[in-house]
Formats: structure tokens, sequence, C-alpha cells
């Protein structure tokens, strides 16, 4: 007898242990996700068997609490009701435990211990802000100093909370600096003790890194994130850009748990400085992200903002502050004088930064909005690099602004100056080909330029085919950062087959599918900079036979 009540009970733990499982699975999949936006239809069959089975084994469960009340006289009405409580209550707990604190303000309500990270301040070579976030509501306090031997704890005035920024000022420049929090973080960090330099205040020579699109949803995403964070952290770099799409879902917190995984591993002890994007907006998420990094933004309704690190200048823009994938006039009317005051700061190097695909041979369009103001004004002020995601791999185009005899303004005086651009959307999310940039059907966009020997404007057709899937890059070494085995390191190179039509008016070079990040390097007492495309192991982009290798010295 007490060994069938036992065996009963077990039944009935392990039935309801197991219905939660699957319920948790369809709550999961089928609403908190974007996974299911990218495979739909295999998405909601999953999401049906989970939900069947969870109900199968609640089924289960409740028949043998049935027939033990049967002989204990416990009315079958009142187990009945408790069943379908147990019913409702099973994916509503579950969905509160997954995404409790989704829609919230990450600062109000957290579950897990996260980061750090450390960002610049308004000035980099004397300011910088420690940042994590905590399960509990705690104190913002750390041990802080120049030896790691001898730290002292300093304690922040700021109110108890989960959401914590240390923010450090007076520092020395090019001084290394060494930090400790008292938390298990759930990144896995080699060490608990963490370092950062400050910026130079000469032009040292250095080296930063620039990565894009992660957008963590499931286990795929983030062990393709953690390839990439685990190489950049390898490389050591004095500080990183990010190009936006960090997260997935902006207004949630179990996502920012998610993008939280990997990124510490480098920005822990390099700076980190992200440039927003589309998912990181989000229902809301804008709010989100401008508490998670408190940058000096040059304004309270967009994040953007810029900084100087040695002889370079850095800007960071904001395509969506107007919406609809549109810049405010305000924001335009800043860059341009951010610019300008940097060159007359003596800023030799100039870089822009952003989310949005002002060019793209993927499955996105052009943000033709962005093009026509961003490649006039970054001709007209020299400006030596410009660089984003959003598409999700990489690409670079070498653009000579009105070599072709086109115009977007007739007023527009070009200088014949090349401004390179790239594409570096291939920080760890979904690559372009789980978007369909292999299968999609041609598609045919007009747009209207100045014609200079027409003196009008005129209208043009451009086609977007596909990309060939026979053109791949064979090394076994790198094939794992096609993101999936199923998958390729697909190539475009116009010199072997064109997918579209503008690439010439472009100067469209080559792209590929691939996991990657970008290298930035001054070097010859700031007069030389080298950027190039890697690998998550280091490797260099070659191309196919390794006959085109994605790196470019510049001088001044």
């Amino acid at each position: 007898m007490i060994d069938q009540q036992i065996r009963n009970k077990i039944v009935i733990g392990f039935s309801f242990l197991i219905s939660l499982v699957f319920f948790g699975s369809f709550v999961y999949f089928s609403l908190l996700t974007s996974i299911r936006k990218v495979y739909p239809l295999c998405v909601t069959l999953f999401s049906v068997v989970c939900l069947g089975l969870g109900g199968l084994f609640t089924f289960l469960g409740f028949k043998v609490i049935l027939s033990l009340s049967a002989r204990s006289n416990i009315s079958r009405k009142i187990i009945l009701a408790a069943g379908l409580m147990l019913m409702i209550a099973f994916p509503i707990a579950e969905y509160s435990l997954v995404s409790f604190g989704g829609y919230f303000h990450v600062d109000q309500i957290y579950l897990w211990n996260d980061g750090p990270y450390i960002t610049f301040g308004e000035d980099p070579q004397t300011e910088m802000v420690i940042s994590w976030l905590t399960c509990t509501i705690t104190p913002t306090e750390i041990l802080f100093g120049t030896s790691p031997e001898s730290l002292e704890k300093i304690r922040s005035n700021a109110p108890r909370s989960h959401l914590h920024h240390f923010y450090l000022s007076n520092l020395t420049p090019n001084t290394k600096y060494y930090y400790k929090i008292n938390r298990n973080f759930y990144s896995k960090h080699e060490t608990d003790l963490f370092s950062f330099t400050t910026a130079p205040n000469d032009n040292r020579d250095f080296e930063m890194i620039i990565v894009g699109d992660m957008q963590p949803t499931w286990l795929d995403t983030i062990r393709s994130g953690a390839l990439v964070a685990e190489g950049i952290a390898k490389e050591n770099p004095d500080f990183v850009i990010q190009l936006g799409d960090l997260s997935s879902s902006g207004e949630m917190a179990l996502i920012w748990h998610f993008t939280m995984k990997n990124f510490p591993l480098y920005a822990a002890n390099a700076p980190f400085q992200v440039a927003v994007g589309n998912h990181d907006y989000s229902g809301g998420g804008d709010v989100n992200t401008r508490m998670l990094f408190p940058y000096p933004y040059a304004s309270s309704d967009g994040l953007y903002y810029s900084f100087d690190y040695a002889n370079c200048h850095f800007v960071i823009i904001d395509n969506f502050d107007a919406g609809n994938y549109k810049m405010t006039s305000a924001q335009k009317i800043w860059v341009e004088q951010d610019i300008i005051e940097a060159k007359s700061r003596g800023q030799k190097w100039i870089f822009v930064n952003f989310h949005h695909t002002i060019l793209t041979t993927g499955t996105s369009g052009h943000n033709w909005d962005l093009q026509t103001w961003l490649v006039p004004l970054a001709d007209k002020y020299d400006v030596d690099g410009i660089f984003f995601g959003h598409d999700h791999h990489y690409e670079h185009w070498n653009y000579t602004y009105g070599s072709s005899g086109l115009l977007y303004n007739k007023t527009d005086i070009p200088s014949g100056n090349e401004t390179h651009y790239w594409c570096s959307g291939g920080g760890g999310a979904h690559l372009e080909v789980d978007y369909g940039i292999l299968t999609h059907d041609p598609w045919n966009v007009q747009r209207t330029f100045y014609n200079i020997s027409a003196g009008e404007y005129q209208n043009y057709s451009f086609t977007r085919n596909p990309w060939n899937s026979s053109l791949y890059v064979n090394s076994d070494a790198h094939k794992i950062y096609a993101e999936s085995k199923h998958h390729e390191l697909y190539y475009h190179l116009p010199e072997t087959q064109s997918y579209s039509t503008d690439n010439e008016l472009y100067g469209y070079q080559y792209g590929e599918q691939t996991l990657h990040y970008m290298k930035l390097t001054i070097s010859n007492n700031g007069n030389t900079c080298t950027i190039s495309a890697h690998y998550p192991n280091g490797d260099l982009l070659t191309g196919p036979y390794g006959l085109y290798p994605q790196i470019w010295p510049f001088n001044k």
C-alpha cells in the first residue's frame, strides 16, 4: 500500500514537472522569442506539440489525483476545480518566471546578476562609468584603484537599485585602473578582477573593434554571439563600438539578460560604445537602452553622441529619433556641426557609426533618406570611414560620390575623394541566409538623381537579385562562422557575379555571409589607419581562394 502511494506521488510529481517544461517551452517559443519571425511554421508546429504534451502530462497527473480522491472521500468537484486552477496557473507562472520584468524598466525589475561593462564618460581621458545589473536591489559599490593589490572600497550616493552606474571622474589619462564588484555574474569571466585604461592625451597608437548585430534570441544566436565575443576579448582592444541591435527586443528584461551573457566578456575591460538599433528601440526599448548606457547624449530625445580618442573622432548616429527609420533635422544639424568642431580641434581621423543600411545588397532596402543626406556630407568633410549594420553579413563599398556623373542634389560639389562604407552585421544574429538572401525574388527600385551631363533630374531603375548559393568560400577552418552547419560562407564578388545593378554606381567591392568583427588600428604616431575584417578566431577575411584580403591601410 505504501509502495503504491509512493509510486502515485512520483507519477503526480513527474507529470506536473514535465507538463511545466512543455508549457514553458510553448510560452517561450510562441510568445517571447523573435526566432518565430525567422522560422514561423516550425515554431508554430513546435508550440502546438509542446502545448499538447503539456496538457497530456497534466491530465495524467490529475487522473492519478482523482483515483486517489476516490479512496479518501475528497469531492471530485474540489479536485477538478483545483486541477483546472493548476492548469491555468502553470503556463501563467512559467510566463511570469521567464518574462517577469519584460515590459518594465530594467532598473525596476530584474532577475539576474549581469555585467559588468564600462563606458566612456564626457571625457574619455578622465571619466569612465562602470555598470552592472543585480537580481536584488542593492547599493552601488566597487573596489577600485591603480593597483590590484590595494583596491579601495567606494560607494555611490545613488539609491539602491537593480541597475548600477558608478561614475568615475578626475582620472589620469592613459592610466590603467582595476576594479572588483562583489557579485557572481552570469557571464563566464575568467576572473573577478577587471581593468580599463583611460584614453591617451596624445597621438598614441591604439586598436579598437567594431561589431554589429547580436540579437540573441535562443541558444544558437547566444552561441554564435559567444564565438564573436570570445574573439573580441582575445584582441584586448582599447575600446569597442557596437553598431546596434545589441538586443532583439529592447523592452524586455529577459532579452537584455540574453544580451548580457556575451558582450561583458570584453566590455568589462574595454569601454563599450553602442549605436542604437531598431530592435533596441522596439516597444519603447529606447528607454531601457538610454538607462543601460549612460553616454553623454547630445539630446534628451535622441540617442546620438560623439567622442574623441587620441587624434580620432567617432560620431554615433541615431537612425530612429524621428520615427519610421528617419532622423530629425536637429540631429542632422548636430552631426554636421560636430564634425566641423572635431576638425577644428585638429582631429585627423573622422569615423561615423550607426545601425541602419545606408547601402546594402542584402534583404533590406537602402535607407534613401539617410543616403541622400549623409553621402554628400561625408564627401564634403572627407569622412574616413562609415560603419553600419542591420543586414546580418559583411559588405564593403568604395564610393566616390559624383564619379558616375550622378548627384542627389544639383547644388552638391563632389570632392573626388573616396569614402569607404562597411556593413558589419555579423555579431551573432542569424545571418542574411535565414532571411532569404539566396531565395528571394528579384526586386526593382526606382531612384531620382541629378545627371550632371544632362543638366536635369532623371529616374533610374535598379534590380537586386538573390545571391548565388554555388559561390562560397571553401574553408573548413572558417565554415563554423557561417552560423549553421547547413550554410556556407556565401560571397558576393561583382567581378564574378553582380547581384545588384547599382553596384557600379556605389563602388561595391565584396560581401560575405559570415560572423565577424572589424578592427581599426591607428599607428605611426597617429598618421596611419588600418581597417580590416576578421573571422571570430582572428583570421582575416580573404575572400575566395584568398585573393581578396579585407584590409585597407590609409595614411595622412
